[in-house]
């Protein structure tokens, strides 16, 4: 059965390859000859496909296109990719002001995607993350700016069916004390967690606004204790501020100032 399923998914991908390669509508004859499937075999896969709005009928042609599905994926593969792009030279200059490890982090369905990371150079202390490392949504300073600002029953709908793990002693896992978190968040504008992921290691982290006002992802400082000190952390948590603000305002974001009055409220 598993055998079955792969061959399955590799069918409907090479499906949709075909119109990646074509760029038009196209007719079941003409996926046929470039998939080479015979036209009952393949109109299986197709009425899956358009089921799932990965592709679409047109009555008036008679033929198949890309359907809003892949138009969604698309997007949000695009604006993930611009965070990027847009938030690497504001990282670099981060921890080179700072001394410390700075990374970034965009949403991926309940988990929190690692897509960019800056060493400090400093030595020291080993974090346990690296690029493509995925994170619970909630679980520390590096993630919880990502879940902070979603409506409240969305949140209790993340925490439901993603039951806390534990990383370490000091990781958070009790739910309201997670949401406590999350409230504090959104009043201050930044999160911060100590040794929730590694042992030894501190972090502070702030959204990234896009044009819509939605978070699209976070950056965060990480790095030892004995770095990140409580008295360093008001100058520190100004300079993270700024190189978000620097950041949303590139992806298109254009209300800040509203953002700022209703954090102070």
């Amino acid at each position: 059965m598993p055998q079955k399923r792969s061959i399955t998914l590799q069918k409907s991908l090479d499906i949709l390859d075909v119109f990646a390669r074509n760029g038009t509508s196209l007719a079941v004859k003409e996926i046929c000859q470039q998939v080479g499937l015979p036209e009952s075999t393949l109109y299986r896969y197709v009425s899956t496909l358009t089921q799932r709005d990965f592709i679409e009928y047109e009555p008036s042609s008679q033929k198949y296109r890309l359907g809003v599905k892949l138009i969604k994926l698309g997007d949000i593969a695009a604006r993930q990719l611009e965070v990027r792009r847009i938030a690497y030279p504001v990282m670099e200059e981060l921890a080179q002001r700072t001394g410390e490890t700075v990374l970034l982090t965009v949403r991926r369905g309940n988990s929190a995607i690692v897509v960019e990371a800056v060493e400090s150079g400093r030595g020291g202390i080993k974090l346990a993350m690296n690029r493509g490392d995925l994170l619970p949504i909630y679980s520390c300073a590096l993630t919880r700016p990502l879940i902070a600002y979603l409506p409240d029953e969305e949140v209790d709908f993340i925490l439901r069916t993603n039951p806390p793990r534990r990383f370490t002693p000091y990781t958070t896992t009790d739910l309201q004390e997670i949401k406590n978190e999350l409230n504090k968040v959104r009043r201050q504008g930044y999160a911060y967690s100590e040794q929730e992921l590694t042992i030894g290691a501190g972090g502070l982290g702030a959204p990234v606004f896009n044009h819509s006002g939605d978070v699209i992802g976070t950056l965060c400082m990480a790095g030892s204790l004995h770095h990140i000190t409580k008295a360093k952390i008001p100058q520190f948590v100004k300079i993270l501020l700024k190189s978000t603000k620097e950041c949303s305002l590139k992806m298109g974001f254009k209300s800040w100032v509203r953002t700022e009055q209703a954090r102070k409220s």
